[in-house]
């Protein structure tokens, strides 16, 4: 069978909340809705239930290791739902809490993802992916650094540049920036 993607209501909130190590504590009734999950299905489990098997490792390696430095995560995000259709959010992740013990809660806010964005990214993890086949997550990364660096741009950088439409002119300002150091 087919997946098909599920497109974002533009009006809709959709964000959830997890602990330090990625258990789903709450979830908007947005996020319900287009994971195809019941809230009971969602609380509880690791957020990776939702996870679709096209997203490299090595961005969840860079989303935790940025949330714990207590910086804030912003990367794009595919999801499966629960029929097995997928989805795809920018994230916005950061601390939201730490207890007196310690432990931490994290609060993700999800937004749509351009036509654009899709593409370029989409194209992105697939290299990524075979990386990761051919020499585990350190290929990934290793690759994801001269991609970058050859950009002139950080992970952060690179992240911005698709998140709106002045995306290109980013580019362009980062490539110059590193012609002319």
């Amino acid at each position: 069978m087919l997946e098909k993607e599920i497109h974002l209501d533009e009006n809709a909130s959709y964000s959830s909340t997890t602990d330090e190590k990625g258990i789903i504590c709450s979830v908007s009734d947005d996020f319900v809705a287009i994971s195809g999950y019941s809230k009971e299905e969602l609380i509880g489990q690791n957020h990776n239930i939702v996870r679709h098997p096209d997203m490299p490792k090595v961005i969840f390696k860079i989303l935790w290791e940025k949330l714990e430095k207590n910086e804030q995560f912003v990367g794009f995000i595919k999801n499966r739902t629960k029929s097995g259709d997928y989805y795809w959010m920018v994230n916005k992740i950061y601390l939201f809490r730490r207890d007196e013990g310690g432990k931490c809660k994290y609060f993700s806010y999800k937004g749509g993802v351009s036509a654009r964005a899709k593409v370029i990214i989409g194209e992105w993890y697939e290299k990524l992916l075979k990386e990761e086949e051919k020499g585990g997550i350190e290929a990934s990364e290793q690759f994801m650094k001269e991609y970058l660096d050859f950009r002139g741009v950080t992970f952060d950088e690179y992240m911005e540049t698709l998140l709106d439409a002045k995306g290109l002119l980013k580019v362009g300002y980062f490539m110059a920036r590193k012609l002319f150091k």
